[in-house]
């Protein structure tokens, strides 16, 4: 691959079209495709999937006004045009937080928090929708004509005495595993929660069926150690079935949850029935913020996150060793390159590529960094994003080789807002 050392493209808007133009750049480095959707003045780029075979894309955001949000599905060919977009919309404020492939029948799911208004604080509940892989929504057969809803929408679970916010799940069929926090008011203490469905149980033809009860809560009985956890990937053994990742977080002697992390937990099942084995802990215990996971090809683990405290991101390549301390493990931290990590993957000579942005900067810059396996970030292998915060990288993706998706939340001059589809050569 041809060397870049701060190779800087700069993206600039053509009359909100679905394409932009770059500065001249060698055959090799110019991308597949870089393709706009969704331009209004408030949208949200949220999270995609790619289709199997190469197919296509399934992207996901949030189309919100001052009233209401809508969650929004865009079915994307392979050569970044957009095939459809379907705007689910209901009398609340949905907003999608995660998309998941089943390859089981090839569907699509969606998760996504929902409140009453945009005034309210708290998530009122937490909802899942289902879609096929042309983005088309679930809608129930004996659904009325003239109702309004554009889908059939799943409640998960109802607890009415505390606040549950679900952020990420996972599908091993025949079961859906949900991950998030718990707290028992609004002003309570947060601590990790997992709620574990039976996929079968939800009969997206049904609309009379619209609420999904949980088979099985973790941990049984809730303690409120102020923790949270953010992702949830399939183990990366054969003696692991799911693994999920977040942080612990100090309490001010008040009370209040200071915002700061003592460490990153990473808890690891081996079934559905059993607790967690003994948690790991890994960092450094610098108030760092979690922010991706990478189980790499090789069989490692790196964890990548922000230190809250001075503005500087940090690669760990962890060893699980089944011991809760912080042997076999390495810390490379590095600072100039954003100060936010948004999403980890691996290119097919297995480099890790790391997405971060610089949050809080009035231009929005965003990098792509490529590491090494063995942590060394490669130089000249830099890319930088800035055009008057046209960039906010939220999730990369390898399609093999050296072919790289990038999903973004970009913002213009005249404060639009779209969502960003790039693929490119890194």
């Amino acid at each position: 691959m041809i060397t870049r050392h701060f190779l800087h493209i700069i993206l600039l808007l053509l009359a909100i079209c679905s394409a932009c133009n770059f500065e001249a750049l060698e055959s090799e480095q110019l991308p597949s495709f870089d393709k706009l959707y969704a331009v209004s003045e408030n949208v949200e780029a949220v999270d995609f999937i790619c289709k199997p075979e190469s197919t296509g894309y399934i992207v996901v955001g949030n189309l919100k006004s001052e009233e209401n949000s809508d969650i929004i599905v865009i079915n994307v060919a392979n050569n970044g045009l957009q095939r459809s977009l379907y705007q689910i919309t209901t009398d609340f404020y949905d907003e999608a937080v995660s998309v998941k492939f089943n390859e089981a029948d090839n569907s699509v799911y969606i998760m996504g928090n929902r409140r009453t208004d945009q005034s309210q604080v708290n998530v009122h509940q937490n909802i899942l929708i289902k879609t096929n892989l042309d983005g088309i929504p679930a809608r129930a057969s004996n659904a009325n004509i003239e109702d309004s809803l554009s889908a059939e929408i799943k409640t998960l679970g109802v607890n009415q005495n505390r606040i549950v916010q679900l952020n990420d799940f996972l599908i091993l069929p025949p079961n859906i595993i949900c991950v998030g926090n718990i707290r028992q008011s609004s002003s309570g203490n947060l601590n990790r929660y997992t709620q574990i469905f039976d996929l079968t149980a939800m009969d997206f033809n049904d609309k009379n069926d619209s609420i999904i009860t949980a088979i099985r809560q973790k941990p049984d009985d809730i303690v409120f150690n102020n923790s949270t956890d953010f992702k949830i990937r399939k183990g990366n053994t054969p003696n692991r079935l799911y693994e999920v990742l977040g942080q612990n977080f100090s309490e001010n002697p008040n009370g209040s949850v200071s915002g700061s992390s003592d460490n990153i937990s990473w808890h690891i099942y081996s079934d559905l029935n059993s607790t967690a084995s003994e948690i790991i802990y890994i960092g450094s215990d610098q108030n760092e913020e979690f922010g991706d996971i990478l189980y790499h090809s090789n069989g490692k683990n790196y964890v990548a996150g922000n230190y809250i405290d001075n503005d500087s991101i940090f690669l760990i390549s962890k060893d699980y060793n089944g011991k809760n301390n912080n042997e076999i493990q390495s810390i490379y931290s590095f600072s100039e390159f954003g100060n936010k990590i948004t999403s980890l993957t691996e290119d097919g000579d297995g480099n890790i590529i790391i997405s971060t942005i610089d949050e809080g900067s009035a231009n929005h810059i965003s990098y792509l960094l490529k590491f090494s396996q063995s942590g060394t970030q490669l130089e000249g292998q830099n890319f930088m994003f800035n055009s008057t915060g046209f960039y906010d990288i939220q999730k990369i993706v390898n399609e093999g080789g050296n072919s790289l998706v990038i999903l973004s939340h970009k913002t213009f001059d005249n404060n639009s807002t779209a969502i960003g589809l790039m693929k490119i050569n890194f």
